[in-house]
């Protein structure tokens, strides 16, 4: 007897491949069957004719590292049919602590979230999250900023070898622990004061072990190709390969590089190398506030950073590079100026979510800088924006690249709770039906199956889990239901909270966490590890879907 048989559904398995009717029959948390299916004796069976299954989504790039342990039920990314979250990418990760960064993480996560910090080691992260159980299945990356930061704070200089080597020895952990690769932010404090040099000896350790490497590069707009050379670089360097986190070519100048940027990727790989990228389908990113400004206002962390905005010198040669695009990340001509801000979270200013720092500046009656300067001070660094930097035609070109996998960019997130509290980018909520629905089927940008082959198939070859990604025999039974007619995002950058249409179910490990679009309280997702081992998951034979 099978725990559950689906019948009669369209499947797109993942690989690439055309869709085909047929049943998938489930033991456990295993695909035993697909194709026609003799024996019908079944737990529950669910009549898929007019449905389409495939491999549940695997987010590539998320920042559900903290959200996960306030709200394990992973409610944003479920509704979308997202079935395993990669955490710790753009060189954050919540471990390892170091004695500067401890105290602030746990004071801000208690405050924000009335979220318990009680770990300081990589390990010790894993060990919390397992236990705190998860609807979804979650890949760990370690954070090259993260380790900077507890080995040398917010110093803006190389490393001595000292302290190379203890940043070595903390990634050595994390990958024993399970991490699947480092990843960088080269763009935030600290991560940014380290050269391509550090970069590369620090990554020596993540080949040694097997792992990859995941790049938020050092620019994204002005700088992009550089920026890109630099990660491929890093790869051809070590042997290892190279994640290039969010591709885009941010602000109006930089939109016809992108034909030149896809190309370096393209012949990255004609060279041997080992070179994907992922992608969120919008016109806008989102960032932290602080991310504005240059790097060196952040230098020695957030107890010099404060004093600094107080300082009239110091928000003097703020403007004046801003003024003359120093910052290669955002400057006000690349993000159609300040109106092309909007504050997404500013918890001791909540009116101004949503709204564009142009539009706050002029009800506060200030200049924009001084009012973007003021809002971080009074919110002690902890606030975030979207950026609205990239174009349309370079999203569907960018999409159109077959090694470009699909990542929200996003934190799992509610719209109750703690986590309904901000104003998130739609993509929180959005992202794969936006890919599926409008870019896939409504503009035919890619096919529905290279679509979820990017979402499935190609991103579990990426991170080396060889047992998910597909709807094939011996496969975890990953999957998501949906009706490919309905399937469209509802959220927008003025009502992002809102959950897609089309998702029928959602099944992870074998067990539904989505059934008939409506939540269920199960938590059976698992943290993978780099050595094909897990962590955790609640699955109950007795336990009714």
């Amino acid at each position: 007897m099978w725990d559950l048989l689906v019948q009669r559904a369209r499947v797109v398995d993942g690989s690439g491949t055309p869709a085909f009717l047929a049943d998938i029959a489930i033991r456990g948390d295993t695909i035993a069957e697909v194709g026609q299916v003799a024996s019908t004796e079944a737990r529950l069976r669910i009549d898929g004719a007019g449905l389409t299954v495939g491999p549940g989504f695997i987010d590539l790039h998320t920042h559900s590292d903290y959200t996960l342990l306030v709200n394990p039920l992973a409610e944003s990314k479920v509704h979308q049919g997202v079935t395993t979250e990669v955490i710790g990418n753009c060189g954050t990760s919540p471990a390892p602590l170091g004695d500067e960064a401890y105290p602030i993480i746990r004071a801000r996560l208690e405050e924000q979230y009335g979220l318990e910090v009680n770990w300081r080691t990589f390990a010790g992260y894993l060990e919390r999250l397992a236990a705190s159980g998860s609807a979804v299945n979650v890949v760990p990356i370690v954070g090259h900023g993260t380790v900077r930061s507890a080995v040398m704070g917010y110093a803006r200089r190389q490393p001595s070898a000292s302290e190379l080597a203890r940043m070595q020895a903390l990634i050595a952990d994390a990958m024993a622990a399970g991490a699947f690769g480092l990843s960088t932010g080269l763009v935030y404090a600290p991560g940014c004061y380290a050269d391509t040099d550090e970069i590369v000896e620090l990554t020596r350790v993540v080949k040694d072990a097997g792992g990859m490497y995941f790049s938020h590069i050092r620019g994204e707009s002005d700088a992009v190709l550089e920026a890109a050379q630099e990660a491929i670089a890093v790869g051809e360097r070590v042997g290892v390969p190279v994640q290039i986190s969010h591709l885009k070519t941010a602000g109006r100048a930089n939109w016809e590089k992108t034909p030149a940027l896809l190309d370096l990727i393209d012949r990255a790989n004609a060279h041997g190398l080992d070179v994907t990228g992922d992608m969120y389908p919008y016109t806008a990113g989102a960032t932290s506030l602080g991310a504005l400004l240059p790097p060196w206002v952040h230098e020695g962390g957030l107890a010099k950073l404060l004093p600094r905005l107080r300082d009239p010198q110091v928000r003097t040669r703020i403007r004046q590079d801003i003024e003359q695009g120093l910052d290669d990340w955002w400057n006000p001509a690349g993000a159609a100026g300040w109106s092309g801000v909007q504050l997404s979270r500013t918890p001791k200013h909540q009116s101004y979510q949503g709204l564009r720092l142009s539009h706050v500046a002029a009800l506060r009656q200030q200049e924009p800088l001084e009012a973007t300067l003021d809002i971080l001070l009074a919110e002690e660094g902890n606030a975030s924006v979207v950026l609205f930097m990239m174009d349309e035609a370079q999203v569907r070109r960018i999409l159109q690249q077959g090694r470009v996998m699909i990542g929200s960019d996003a934190g799992a997130t509610a719209p109750y709770g703690v986590l309904g509290r901000g104003h998130p980018h739609p993509r929180a909520y959005g992202t794969f039906p936006r890919v599926l629905g409008t870019y896939a089927r409504d503009l035919g940008v890619i096919s529905v199956e290279e679509a979820i082959h990017r979402m499935t198939g190609l991103t579990a070859w990426r991170l080396g889990l060889a047992d998910r990604g597909l709807v094939r025999p011996g496969y975890k039974a990953d999957l998501v239901i949906f009706d490919a007619q309905r399937l469209a995002d509802r959220a927008t950058y003025d009502t992002p909270h809102l959950y897609p249409t089309g998702i029928q179910g959602v099944i992870v490990n074998g067990q539904f966490v989505l059934r008939n679009g409506e939540r269920l309280p199960a938590l059976p997702g698992r943290v993978l590890l780099r050595n094909n081992h897990a962590l955790g998951g609640q699955i109950s034979a007795d336990q009714e879907p």
